[in-house]
């Protein structure tokens, strides 16, 4: 051994843990004599060599390495192809390249991420290297271990936290980080995601501000504060008082506050529990209660035969008499119908408040539900007889057997169905069937076969084939977004584009029932990928038959229940036609989607400061500008100057930018210059269907 190596092995400090030495490409008696240097150093070492590719794949089926050494210099194996391999089976090991040469492996080593390269026979260079490393893999698996700790016990704190009666919330620099499930009920809401982020102080009621001030200042200098008595605002707006108790805490790492609420209110926990699968302004049970129920009585019948019968009553002039009498009178009204149709059936039978203005009533097996249907119908005319008012009751009847429901949502649909057959034909009682499910205007040709197509797809779930077209973030955002598109496959294979069916589908009076299909489909798979770690969002375009549909609101709150998704996972895209001619529709849909956190992005848009002022109204996120956009500001300054002005104006309103059919390379530049947030098109990625990525700006 030279002096230089023996002078190392007097300063270097070796641990007692084996080292596994795996040796590749050298010969036997180099390897040996490595070995030997190593243990002479104090190390304890286990030898294992490979000169072939066989050699080195027997090793990897039943051992590890900790150190590996690679002769560059032999040609027996593929080193690059090895240290991968090796890499994957121990992520931990440290990678040492043994060179004639070392100065002509430096891209070699720099390639394959080795720790270092040394000269083949410097062993005094090898000790130290190997000692380092060494030092190194030990402190790698303190991390490791630290890192499973840490984790095991957030885990630990998170499932705590959320298992807790008490409603808790942490908050860092006046905003929210994190908060309990009993803290979302407590204050109205149902996704903690959308409530990260949201102000502490927009909790407290506005007579109560200023005496939070000082607390709220406090709270940012030292992260806890004296406890205090307040009140709070729910989102519905309901006033709670409440007593804050603060302490400091550290969250991911940065210093907060933990704050408990607890509520001094005379409502008992128990008693609140109870009130969730009430309907407040009716005391009947809630359409939330009222599906799961209903659910529950599916599977049993399936099970045990038999059927169920669903009857909803609809007060179908409800909205006018509002407009006309006030809310008070038409919610008197609501309250006083609700009563009589409890008070009027049995004990056994499930009554609820499905919609607005809709009761439904579940009826038990041995029940002649058409017979219960009209005389409850008469009884709501003969009670509200003289009403000055005069309020207009219908009736859907659907069965689940005919045709058959496949769940609680598809059984509501169809009753729901029915009471707008019953309305159109100013009928009482109408009884859900397939011909109904088929019912279209005689005055509107279409091809017959195409839309008996389109409802075959629409019920057994297989003949739609939704595409995706991803949404870029031009400034780097993370997330992936993502337009949904749909295909339709005929009887012989082949794939229909949305322009060979779609007219169809609106003269028949399919698109609702197709944008139903799409958003569940939607939805069930943002559940699933959400589910593998990806941050998808999906946009949607509503047609004009969804935007005027009074249930779809209610559809989609149910499809969010059913798959446990979120409405922030959703962008729903309403084309700027449409919304001038449905304004009273859009109105009410995009302010029910906002409540469950959807996006409303508009399409089509029209460079004129009356589109700006519908944004405005609307409380639109995004804006999908006209699809000839791209091409023309590539050839037109002054195209380019009118879009550079109106992009300024939404990103001031907060309002994100989107512009579509991207053809070509060019037209990125233009678009990143003007500050357009999100950029579509056949040059990023064609439609596909299946979510697959892979386009580099």
């Amino acid at each position: 051994m030279n002096t230089t190596a023996e002078r190392i092995i007097q300063i270097v400090t070796p641990l007692t843990d084996v080292i596994e030495l795996l040796v590749l490409g050298c010969p036997a008696e180099d390897a040996n004599q490595y070995a030997q240097t190593l243990r002479n150093s104090g190390m304890a070492i286990h030898l294992t060599t490979a000169d072939t590719q066989d050699e080195l794949e027997r090793f990897l089926e039943s051992s590890h390495a900790d150190v590996v050494l690679v002769n560059c210099d032999a040609e027996e194996i593929d080193f690059t192809t090895a240290i991968r391999q090796i890499r994957k089976q121990s992520p931990l090991a440290s990678f040492i390249l043994l060179s004639d040469n070392p100065g002509e492996e430096l891209f070699f080593a720099a390639e394959t991420g080795a720790q270092d390269i040394i000269q083949r026979h410097d062993h005094a260079h090898l000790i130290y290297v190997v000692n380092r490393e060494q030092q190194n893999m030990v402190t790698k698996r303190q991390l490791q271990e630290a890192e499973a700790h840490a984790e095991e016990i957030e885990e630990r704190w998170r499932s705590l936290s959320d298992a807790v009666e008490d409603a808790v919330a942490y908050i860092h620099e006046g905003m929210h980080i994190h908060v309990n499930p009993a803290y979302l009920s407590l204050f109205g809401h149902e996704d903690a995601d959308a409530m990260e982020g949201l102000p502490f102080m927009d909790l407290i009621a506005s007579e109560d501000r200023l005496k939070f001030k000082p607390v709220l200042r406090m709270l940012e200098k030292e992260h806890t504060a004296e406890n205090i008595h307040i009140d709070c605002v729910t989102r519905q707006g309901k006033i709670i008082p409440v007593e804050m108790r603060f302490a400091p805490a550290r969250v991911d790492g940065e210093a907060c506050t933990q704050v408990i609420v607890a509520d001094r209110s005379a409502h008992s926990r128990v008693q609140l529990e109870d009130l969730a699968h009430y309907d407040v302004e009716t005391a009947l049970f809630n359409r939330k209660y009222f599906l799961e129920e209903l659910e529950q009585r599916l599977e049993k019948t399936r099970t045990d035969g038999g059927r169920l019968s669903l009857l909803i009553f609809d007060l179908v002039n409800f909205k006018e008499l509002a407009t006309e009498a006030g809310e008070e009178p038409a919610s008197r009204l609501l309250q006083e119908s609700a009563r009589l149709l409890n008070e009027s059936t049995y004990e056994s039978d499930l009554v609820a408040r499905l919609g607005e203005h809709q009761f439904g009533l579940l009826c038990t097996l041995a029940t002649d539900a058409k017979a219960v249907g009209n005389r409850l119908l008469a009884k709501l005319a003969e009670h509200h007889e003289g009403n000055p008012e005069a309020p207009r009751f219908v009736a859907g009847l659907a069965y689940s057997t005919d045709p058959p429901a496949h769940s609680a949502n598809d059984l509501v649909h169809n009753a729901m169905q029915a009471c707008k057959h019953a309305q159109k034909k100013d009928d009482g009682l109408v009884i859900f069937d397939e011909s109904l499910r088929h019912a279209t205007p005689m005055d509107r040709e279409f091809d017959e076969r195409i839309v008996q197509l389109i409802d075959r797809a629409i019920e057994q779930d297989e003949l739609f084939i939704p595409y995706y077209q991803p949404v870029v973030s031009l400034h780097g955002n993370s997330r992936e977004h993502y337009v949904i598109y749909l295909r339709l496959r005929n009887e012989e294979g082949e794939v229909l584009q949305p322009g060979e069916f779609l007219p169809e589908a609106e003269k028949a009076e399919r698109q609702a029932d197709i944008d139903r299909w799409v958003i569940r489909k939607a939805i069930s798979e943002l559940a699933q990928h959400r589910a593998n770690g990806q941050r998808l969002n999906f946009f949607i375009n509503l047609s004009a038959a969804a935007i005027t549909d009074d249930s779809l609101l209610l559809w989609v709150c149910d499809c969010l229940r059913e798959f446990k998704a979120k409405g922030a996972w959703l962008t729903f895209i309403v084309s700027q036609h449409d919304v001038m001619r449905n304004l009273e529709a859009v109105e009410q849909l995009t302010e029910g989607l906002k409540k469950i956190n959807c996006q409303i992005a508009l399409s089509h848009f029209s460079f004129e400061q009356e589109t700006v002022n519908l944004v405005k109204h609307l409380g639109a996120d995004m804006v999908y500008f006209e699809t000839d956009t791209a091409s023309n500001i590539s050839k037109d300054k002054e195209h380019r100057d009118l879009l550079h002005s109106y992009n300024d104006q939404l990103q001031k309103m907060g309002v994100k930018t989107v512009v579509t059919h991207i053809e070509e390379a060019a037209q990125l530049a233009l678009l990143w210059n003007i500050g357009v947030n999100y950029i579509q098109g056949n040059f990023i990625q064609e439609p596909v269907d299946s979510i697959v990525y892979e386009a580099e700006l």
